[in-house]
Formats: C-alpha cells, structure tokens, sequence
C-alpha cells in the first residue's frame, strides 16, 4: 500500500485552536475611565462629606427636630411657670418675715422704753464717797452698803459626793468555793 493520500480528496487545513485576535483595547480603556473617574468622585465626597451628607437627610432630620422642638420647648414652659411660682411663694415668704421682724423690733423698743421709764422712777441709793487716804481703821464706816444679795444668789453650790462605801472585810470567796468562816479558825 501506498502511504501517499490519493488526489481525489480535498486537502482541509485544521482549525486553529486559538481565535483571531480581536481588538479589545478600546473597551478597556473606557472601563479603565471610568473607573478612575467613580474613584475621583468618591475620593472628593470622603474628603468634603459634610457639603453632601447633611444636606441628604436635612428634611428627615428637621421633621424629626421639629417634633423634639415642640416637646422640649413644652418642657421649659413648664419649668419656668414652676420656677415662677416657687420665686413668688419665696417672695411671700421673705415678705412675711419681714413684718414679723418689724412687729417684733417695735415690741423690743416698748419694753426697752418701759424699763427706761422704770429705773427712772426707782429711787437711786446715794453713793458714799471714796475715804480719803487717812489713817487705816479696822472698822468699816457705818454708811458703807451690805455685800448684795443677789451676788451670793447667783452662785450655785456643789454637788455633795456620795459617801464612801465602806470595804467588806472579812474572807472573799475566790473561785465560787464555799466559805468556812469559824470565830476560832484564821482565814487562809
């Protein structure tokens, strides 16, 4: 036999197994753009984040605010009415005072006139003038006033002590044994 292939059949070359190079570059480059680009505009929002972030969620934040307004705002209402009152019962009270201060200054001043006018009607004890100096006497001078006794009065005398207990004397029991106390027999 004969290894050469007869003319009679056609002569097919494979299939490659690799495909034709396509051109694929320009779609890269536009990914590759716009990539960069998204990067650039996250990088500019993550650096100046309050132009964009506040200004997104104002309108749930003051529907929010307005609400926590109108309660907080009730709040201090109604402490400063609070306030108000305790201040004027304060006041009252300050006032009050005041008038009994006064009635009780006008009472010290009547009974202050009443014990002025008092001792002026009480008849004053003559003063003995001082001796002069002469000779020395053992006897005082008739005249002289008594020691007052109103002086010794004020003096309060000591308490008396207690009297002294007197010390048993005899034998003492040590230890709860019994005592054999005889006239005749000497205690241990």
């Amino acid at each position: 036999m004969n290894s050469e292939s007869t003319p009679s059949w056609p002569v097919v070359e494979p299939p490659p197994f690799l495909p034709a190079p396509r051109r694929r570059w320009p779609l890269a480059l536009v990914i590759a753009v716009v990539l960069a680009l998204a990067g650039a505009a996250a990088g500019y929002v993550w650096l100046n984040g309050g132009l964009f972030l506040p200004s997104a969620g104002r309108e749930a934040a003051d529907a929010e605010t307005s609400a926590n307004d109108k309660a907080v705002m009730t709040d201090l209402l109604a402490t400063q009415q609070k306030t108000a009152d305790d201040l004027a019962a304060i006041e009252k009270a300050v006032a009050d005072q005041q008038e009994q201060l006064k009635a009780i200054v006008n009472q010290l001043a009547n009974l202050s006139s009443k014990i002025d006018a008092l001792k002026s009607q009480a008849p004053q004890p003559a003063a003995a003038p001082f001796p002069s100096p002469g000779p020395v006497t053992s006897m005082p001078p008739a005249a002289a006033p008594a020691v007052a006794p109103a002086a010794a009065a004020r003096v309060v005398p000591r308490p008396k002590k207690p009297p002294r207990v007197a010390t048993p004397t005899g034998p003492i029991s040590v230890g709860g044994a019994p005592l054999n106390v005889a006239p005749d027999t000497p205690a241990r």
